[in-house]
């Protein structure tokens, strides 16, 4: 397997990884070096009589540095356009690769139901609670991710979502479970209901909790973990990540699922971000919305991203421009009643420069 490595997808690997290539060459095959690891050659090109073995040291060395199994790093170096998710759970009383077999499918139906929420919040803004199927995007979206073969480590669900054709999009599903999970941890670990609140705009859902709910083990008390790897294909801001829910903490994740269903959205906000998504629809009376993501009444920590609703062409306009800019806007309003979507319906609008 770890012959099928090729020297650009190491290289690139490398780079992404944080090791630096030296100018100098050892008999034609690049040195590369990190400050944490022993120095890697690397073969000049593919095809070589020692590339086998070069390709091998390669993965042993980087498996030693980043504390990850071979095969994982030999799965990362062969998808540089694809993000690496994975789901960590735990099973009371089983060996460390094994769970039981009722566990692991609600596992994975936790898992669809996790990441089909945050594609539903980045496609549809953020909802208390989606009240209608998700629509055909989100779906094609839930269906591109691959499971990956499971690792030690408890019960470890690695999975693979290929960027596809708008690797933009994906990736923003992907930044937006990060936000999400963040965001349930926080409000888990303080042990107030209603502190789920205002996660809202962070893209949880009363069918993430849902989802969520069913990493926990059949008795909902089990901690588990939600790790994320940036696919190099694509630069991400932010780091690898992993997002660790501890023992219990699923009961008052489940007890806010129902919160959020009855949970009406209300209230004054201010966001102030930058314009990631304009929408304009003539034949609607609410036709000019936009996606803004930035900071939410005073809220601060991981991204927050919230729809709001201009009150006229006038404000679009100077909307497109600081899309196109990318200058910050202050949007403030009060969330919508309706639809059960935490929309800000705009009073004022400007943009800041």
């Amino acid at each position: 397997m770890n012959g099928q490595l090729s020297v650009a997808d190491i290289s690139s690997y490398l780079e992404h990884a944080g090791w630096r290539r030296r100018e100098e060459l050892w008999r034609g095959a690049a040195l590369w070096t990190h400050v944490d690891a022993d120095d890697l050659l690397v073969p000049a090109r593919d095809g070589m009589g020692d590339s086998e073995l070069r390709v091998a040291e390669i993965v042993e060395v980087l498996a030693i540095a980043e504390q990850r199994p071979e095969d994982e790093i030999v799965r990362d170096i062969n998808s540089p356009d694809a993000d690496q998710h994975w789901y960590r759970t735990f099973s009371t009383g089983l060996p460390s690769g094994f769970t039981t077999l009722r566990d692991g499918a609600q596992a994975l139906n936790g898992m669809i139901t996790v990441f089909g929420s945050a594609a539903r919040a980045v496609v549809d803004g953020p909802h208390f609670a989606f009240s209608d199927d998700a629509p055909a995007l989100v779906s094609s979206l839930v269906d591109r991710i691959e499971l990956a073969p499971t690792r030690a480590g408890s019960y470890v669900f690695p999975v693979r979502v290929p960027l596809g054709d708008d690797p933009e999009l994906t990736r923003r599903v992907s930044l937006q479970l990060l936000d999400a999970a963040v965001a349930v941890r926080d409000a888990a670990v303080s042990g107030d209901l209603a502190a789920f609140d205002s996660t809202v705009s962070a893209g949880v859902s009363a069918e993430l909790c849902e989802g969520m709910r069913n990493l926990a083990g059949a008795d909902g008390r089990e901690p588990f973990e939600i790790g994320f790897r940036w696919a190099r294909g694509l630069p991400a801001e932010a780091a690898p990540v992993s997002v660790t829910f501890p023992v219990g903490s699923a009961e008052i994740i489940a007890a806010a699922a129902d919160h959020l269903r009855r949970r009406s959205p209300s209230g004054e906000v201010t966001v102030t971000g930058v314009v990631e998504g304009l929408h304009d629809q003539p034949a609607h009376d609410d036709r000019w919305r936009i996606r803004v993501r930035g900071e939410i009444s005073g809220v601060n920590g991981s991204r927050r991203v919230l729809w709001a609703r201009l009150s006229g062409q006038d404000a679009y306009s100077a909307a497109i421009a600081a899309h196109q800019e990318r200058h910050l806007v202050r949007a403030r309003g009060a969330l919508s009643e309706s639809g059960r979507r935490a929309e800000l319906i705009t009073v004022d609008f400007e943009v800041l420069g």
